[in-house]
């Protein structure tokens, strides 16, 4: 049974691969490489720039809920997650697993145990909150703009039981959840001894000190509200690169919708097939022809991958650099 299901994420990847290739013949693989051709290096030069500008602004969000005095620096902060979302997205393991790794690239630098767990759950429940109202705003936009669409009762019934989540998470976060979070902060630690003398205690006092500062928590939202815009403004500058006049407003809408209806397929490595057949289903909505909303998804793969692979690498040899000290 167990086997089974560590083959499933594979199974989903495989079956994502083949809703790609079947989306890309069926719109025609010379339209889709004639659109992604039609892109200049300084287009696409620009869609990577603004994605690292939003990776700046999210190591600001992990800072804002990682004081100083956690050692927790800015830079550090942008690195562990560039390390998250790279692992989390391109490697086989689970989003979780990201999370895992991202943290424990800051505990390696420094920063106490319970201090990176605590920071990233605080971190992921900021983003969470600022991504519903994101979404909500675009379903606003989707009802004024398409209001036949049958995305709108799906997405509004999938945005409460959200919102019910995030209340759940908050409360987990103040003492119920504690179990789940020492086993987090265990697989964060590793066998050192640092993981097997973490208590329950001193995870949830950093949580307590980071819910504390309301003030932090807020900001840390904020700015995760503005990279989550950010994420639109991509979206805007890879249409225009591909010579589509999109509006900003209409950029806000398919990017809210597109993540609303990724979220939900949480459990398919990198989300292969469902990203293309989203902004395939999204584009359409606004009028964009499908061979080139087919494309800005594999422009935006392409851009990850370029953003991810260095970092992948440089991490490799990091942890490869500190086994062999340790080995010493």
């Amino acid at each position: 049974m167990k086997k089974h299901l560590r083959l499933m994420p594979a199974a989903f990847a495989l079956a994502g691969a083949a809703v790609v290739t079947g989306l890309v013949i069926y719109y025609g693989a010379a339209d889709v490489l004639r659109v992604l051709a039609s892109v200049k290096p300084s287009g696409f030069g620009l869609y990577i720039l603004v994605q690292l500008g939003i990776l700046l602004g999210l190591g600001l969000c992990w800072r804002m809920v990682l004081r100083s005095r956690m050692r927790g620096s800015f830079w550090l902060c942008v690195w562990g997650r560039m390390v998250r979302d790279a692992t989390g997205e391109f490697l086989p393991f689970s989003q979780v697993g990201g999370y895992v790794l991202g943290a424990r690239v800051m505990a390696l630098h420094g920063v106490r145990i319970a201090d990176a767990t605590a920071s990233t759950l605080a971190d992921i429940t900021t983003e969470f909150l600022a991504q519903l109202v994101f979404i909500g705003i675009g379903l606003s936009i989707l009802a004024r703009k398409a209001p036949s669409s049958n995305l709108l009762v799906p997405v509004a019934v999938g945005l409460c039981v959200a919102v019910v989540m995030g209340v759940g998470l908050i409360l987990a976060q103040q003492g119920s959840g504690a179990k789940v979070f020492r086993a987090l902060a265990s697989r964060i630690a590793g066998q050192t001894g640092e993981g097997a003398a973490l208590s329950i205690d001193r995870l949830q006092t950093s949580l307590s000190i980071m819910y504390g500062e309301r003030d932090r928590l807020a900001y840390g939202a904020l700015f995760h509200l503005v990279c989550w815009f950010g994420t639109a403004s991509a979206s805007f500058v890879g249409f225009h690169a591909m010579g589509v006049p999109l509006s900003f407003v209409d950029a806000i809408c398919i990017e809210a919708m597109l993540h609303a209806i990724m979220a939900l397929a949480f459990f398919v490595p990198g989300r292969v097939g469902i990203q293309e057949a989203a902004y395939t289903l999204l584009g359409g909505i606004f009028g964009v022809p499908p061979d080139v909303a087919l494309s800005l998804s594999l422009m935006r793969r392409a851009r990850d991958f370029v953003i991810a692979v260095p970092v992948l690498v440089v991490w490799q040899a990091i942890e490869v650099k500190r086994l062999k000290k340790a080995a010493i």
